[in-house]
């Protein structure tokens, strides 16, 4: 429903000849949709539109208003019922903004379940107790035992603006992890089709599946030793860079201060610790692509690792995004 007062999360810009200049073809006047199509996915817009929350100069607008050189253009968010149990939980938040929550998801619960509590039902609350009247929308997930990065969008704008900077690779997602044996190339790319198994469990490389894309280079390689499990905790939080540069590998805490160090069974045939950065989301990818090769995740008894009594050890250790308003480079680390 459209409203008349401004809300702190709301997108407020003047137009400017620049924005005119680039969408402007042989004909002289330029609409507001054609702007908008140059900052946000389109479907974004089409519910805003019907919601009549888009306004020029306090106006509400169609996306054939033709729009000039200094028009104030206003996108109200539009408020929603939360859709999940609010639930009280302990929530340990690396970022906030006015469109994203980031939070350190723990071991052993999942993102969002049917019938137990999640991190779903956390978010809600926290929603919920902060006046943020939205649905909850996950913009990734993780396994149960994967702990780390898991990101929420506070809005469908944000949702389809970040959706699709993970399509074009924009936003990365980064892992560490620890996996049998020793793994002899410093770093690799693994291109694998995979689809879920006949048992409705598993998932395995098929070239009939969905193609992914998993690269690795190596932090530690250990010869039949225990292993540190240093893949648990990161000692900083929020890093927004000043400068858009891609991740080394100097950026990831290699010191082992302030982490969990649970240690493992020795294994007989080492283990190996890796840093990688996921190109595509399907499930279980990172352990189906390292069981693939020969290097299962220590502990993943299902994609044939050894047991050793714990949950298989798997971090989403840092994403990286352009902000949607400040088109600033932000690096979150776990």
């Amino acid at each position: 429903m459209a409203r008349k007062t401004h809300r702190p999360d709301d997108i407020l810009w003047t137009v400017t000849a620049a924005d005119i200049d680039a969408v402007r073809s042989e004909k002289q006047d330029v609409t507001l949709g054609e702007v908008l199509d140059t900052r946000y996915p389109r479907k974004s817009l089409v519910k805003l539109f019907e919601e009549k929350l888009i306004h020029i100069d306090g106006h509400k607008a169609t996306p054939k208003d033709v729009i000039s050189d200094g028009d104030e253009i206003w996108i109200a968010m539009a408020k929603e019922k939360i859709d999940h149990e609010p639930i009280e939980m302990n929530l340990h938040i690396l970022y906030e903004d006015d469109d994203l929550l980031i939070v350190d998801k723990p071991a052993g619960v999942t993102v969002n379940s049917k019938d137990q509590v999640s991190i779903a039902n956390g978010v809600a609350y926290y929603f919920k107790e902060h006046g943020i009247k939205r649905k909850v929308r996950f913009l990734n997930r993780l396994d149960r035992d994967t702990t780390g990065c898991i990101v929420i969008a506070k809005s469908g704008l944000a949702q389809s603006l970040y959706q699709q900077q993970m399509d074009d690779n924009t936003f990365e997602k980064w892992y560490m992890a620890t996996v049998e044996g020793i793994v002899e190339a410093d770093e690799d790319s693994l291109v694998l089709s995979m689809e879920r198994s006949a048992d409705g469990i598993h998932y395995e490389v098929n070239p009939k599946g969905k193609e992914t894309r998993t690269d690795y280079s190596v932090l530690y390689r250990h010869q039949s030793q225990p292993v540190d499990n240093s893949v648990n905790k990161s000692k900083n939080s929020v890093d927004i860079a000043s400068k858009n540069v891609d991740i080394e590998l100097s950026d990831v805490d290699k010191s082992g201060q302030n982490v969990d160090k649970s240690v493992y069974n020795s294994q007989e045939c080492g283990y190996t610790e890796v840093l990688v950065r996921l190109y595509t989301g399907k499930t279980h990818q990172i352990r189906v692509a390292f069981s693939y090769i020969g290097h299962p995740l220590v502990g993943d008894t299902l994609y044939g690792a050894q047991p050793t009594g714990q949950p298989f050890q798997l971090r989403a250790q840092k994403v990286v995004f352009i902000h949607m308003r400040t088109g600033e480079r932000i690096t979150v680390t776990a």
